[in-house]
């Protein structure tokens, strides 16, 4: 019998376990509905202001990379052991500028052999080409037979060709020679050494060393499908060559000097939204390094006419931003609107107002619901209103760690 009574309390305080925060829910929400009723019932004191309607310039911020215009691998172009380099590491170098010197011996043996070859070439077509003259002569007195100017016309031709066969080779041995001269192919930058003096180098041997241009230098950037949009809608023409283009360097600092976009790519990439586009700067002071990253900032020529109001009158939530707005009867009506830019902590309005609105500026926080009463402020007023200050809540008893205690406390009782 007492282990019935013992199971009987046990279900019972696990019943009231289980419907006494159900019940809590339930008072604590028909409480705060009857204070949201309370709060509708007394107007709420607020500031509001109108759309304002401002011509900007449009602008965007995007992350981007220095890249130079020409980048060079210089490379040997014959076969040599590595002589001599004339530069310094990471210096600036010309166009035609000597950088190394291959081992030029053989190569200047191989031109004196072809200017032998040419001189030897030569003087045997122009003994043909005397023969010739003569054997014209012979035959047109019948002194001998017609095969016989066949015969030196034939030696005339193949000296003739031997001769110009020979100055082919010996260009293309000064050539050869010329090629243990490397010679920078581009004003530019040049960096580290990639092969030292004294290795056999070719054309496989890879780059001896590696130069940059950095004047003019590229800025290469991408802009969302959207803001390429905007910037067309705003008056900038077919190329985007009229924007104005600036860069934040890396430590922050503004770029003094203006760029110009000179490629807009022909499609939108598929994976990421964007298209690619390219600015030029003269970078005389070559404070832009290929390869960096900075920030770049396109901002139109052409003024756009826009719909602003303060950033701190729109709320964010999952479906968008919205406002409230005081209708004629001074009620509140929340209102969605669809915004773009940010412009001095305003918000460019695309749709959802219109100019004689009046959006709740001050005071946001006192309104909470379609249809509540407001009292419209002025500024010195809305802002002067402190809210009440709010009785110091006292902690609530667990009342949950109570009702266990007692359970624990009866079924102690119980076992004894």
């Amino acid at each position: 019998m007492a282990m019935k009574t013992l199971k009987f309390r046990i279900i019972l305080w696990i019943i009231i376990l289980i419907v006494t925060p159900i019940l809590f829910n339930k008072v604590t929400a028909m409480i705060g509905e009857s204070m949201m009723r309370k709060a509708m019932a007394q107007p709420q004191a607020v500031q509001v202001a109108n759309p304002v309607k401002q011509d900007i310039f449009i602008s965007t911020e995007s992350a981007g990379r220095i890249e130079a215009k020409y980048t060079v691998d210089v490379v040997a172009r014959i076969n040599g052991w590595l002589q001599k380099r004339y530069f310094a590491e990471g210096a600036m170098v010309k166009a035609g500028q000597t950088l190394f010197l291959i081992e030029p011996n053989e190569y200047e043996i191989a031109v004196s052999n072809a200017q032998a070859s040419v001189k030897q070439a030569e003087a045997a077509y122009v003994n043909a080409e005397k023969e010739l003259k003569r054997a014209v002569e012979l035959v047109k007195n019948d002194y001998v037979s017609k095969s016989y100017y066949d015969q030196a016309l034939a030696a005339r031709d193949g000296n003739k060709a031997a001769f110009e066969a020979a100055k082919a080779a010996l260009s293309n041995a000064k050539l050869n020679l010329s090629y243990t001269k490397v010679v920078s192919p581009i004003d530019g930058k040049i960096g580290k050494i990639m092969i030292t003096e004294g290795n056999l180098v070719n054309a496989q041997t890879g780059p001896l060393a590696r130069i940059v241009s950095t004047s003019p230098i590229y800025a290469t950037f991408n802009l969302k499908s959207a803001d390429y949009l905007k910037f067309k809608k705003a008056g900038t023409n077919a190329n985007l060559d009229n924007m104005k283009v600036t860069v934040k360097l890396a430590d922050g600092s503004e770029y003094p000097e203006e760029g110009k976009i000179e490629f807009v790519n022909n499609e939108v990439d598929m994976s990421s939204g964007t298209i690619a586009l390219r600015a030029t700067f003269e970078n005389k002071e070559g404070l832009l390094v290929p390869g960096d990253y900075i920030q770049v900032v396109a901002t139109t020529v052409v003024p756009k006419t826009v719909m602003l109001i303060p950033q701190a009158a729109a709320m964010d939530e999952s479906e968008g931003y919205y406002v409230w707005v005081v209708k004629e009867d001074d009620t509140i009506e929340k209102r969605t609107i669809i915004v773009s830019d940010d412009v001095d902590n305003n918000w460019v309005v695309e749709s959802g107002l219109d100019y004689g609105d009046k959006v709740v500026v001050k005071g946001i926080q006192r309104v909470f619901m379609d249809g509540q009463k407001v009292i419209i402020e002025e500024p010195e007023a809305a802002e002067g209103q402190q809210a009440q200050p709010q009785k110091k809540q006292e902690p609530k008893k667990n009342i949950f760690r109570k009702i266990g205690a007692k359970v624990i406390k009866i079924f102690n009782k119980d076992k004894k």
